[in-house]
């Protein structure tokens, strides 16, 4: 126990450092909440409250070579500008992005993904306010206002995500925040991912001066089980337009992260905007693969001392 203990909190530092984009890649962007065009405010980072992803096809045991769709969602509150907040009026935004994985690593106490840019992804910002527990409302009734596909920038580690396991089970409630009555159990454990998003298309009155195709989004977060900030959604959009067409937590069966079919995570991230290749904290990623790896390390050592 006591190791395990010492792995998590040695990956949580790293998360920690790794999740802090470096500020001098950051892109200052004219961005209007109102949408009327105005060059007013700047904004360099856009941070989403915690909210919802979901694994399909995906546990902790999933084998090596299985392509896995990630889907997540947020609302999307808070803007900064040199990490200063930025005052946008009260007017709330969501952020749904969807886009496949290939497994590279798979011990059953951990999991690592590789982003297959190859395949189809979407990232796209709506003027609308989602519901985390239903899962509705984060697809706005009007096209999105940001739009982009996940690409591989070629530096270190981008694109790469993990994801260790420190306990729960079915005595764990997947829900542990607030009381929403009957929850699957589910297994404990914290991860993390970073990618890179090109900005493909926009509304010019909230980013008049965004440039498409040369602009980036780097985007990083945090994964944690069980839920304890935001409740697990009943469903996501599955390409970014439509509500609700694929379902949520009823998809994971009696133990989240183990029944399956599919695997979901409270997540929190955020995007920086950049007009550079990823910056090199993106290489943290590799410490929680090396993680991964010397766990694996000693539970091979410990059988062969049995």
């Amino acid at each position: 126990m006591r190791k395990q203990a010492l792995i998590a909190a040695t990956v949580a530092l790293g998360l920690a450092a790794w999740a802090t984009p470096a500020k001098a890649a950051a892109l200052q962007v004219a961005f209007d909440p109102t949408g009327g065009g105005s060059t007013a405010l700047h904004i360099d980072v856009m941070d989403p409250t915690v909210g919802n992803s979901i694994a399909l096809g995906a546990t902790s045991t999933t084998a090596v070579g299985t392509d896995v769709t990630a889907l997540f969602q947020a609302n999307l509150t808070s803007f900064t500008d040199g990490g200063a907040p930025v005052n946008t009026g009260g007017v709330n935004f969501t952020v749904v992005a969807g886009f496949h994985e290939t497994v590279i690593s798979s011990s059953g106490s951990s999991i690592g993904l590789l982003l297959n840019s190859a395949k189809p992804s979407f990232f796209d910002v709506y003027a609308s306010t989602g519901n985390n527990d239903a899962g509705t409302g984060f697809v706005g009734a009007s096209a999105p206002i940001l739009s982009g596909t996940f690409i591989n920038s070629g530096a270190p580690g981008d694109g790469v995500s993990a994801f260790i396991v420190t306990g729960g089970g079915a005595g764990t409630p997947l829900d542990g925040f607030g009381s929403d009555g009957a929850t699957p159990g589910s297994i404990t454990g914290l991860g993390a991912f970073s990618t890179t998003v090109l900005i493909t298309g926009k509304n010019a009155g909230y980013f008049p001066d965004l440039k498409l195709g040369s602009t980036l989004a780097l985007v990083t977060s945090e994964l944690n089980l069980n839920y304890t900030q935001t409740d697990p959604s009943q469903c996501f959009s599955n390409n970014g337009t439509t509500t609700c067409n694929q379902s949520g937590e009823p998809t994971v069966g009696l133990v989240n992260g183990i029944s399956g079919p599919n695997t979901m995570f409270q997540t929190d991230a955020s995007a920086r905007f950049q007009a550079t290749a990823v910056p090199e904290p993106a290489t943290m990623t590799l410490l929680g693969i090396g993680l991964i790896g010397s766990a694996a390390a000693r539970r091979r050592q410990k059988k062969g001392q049995k």
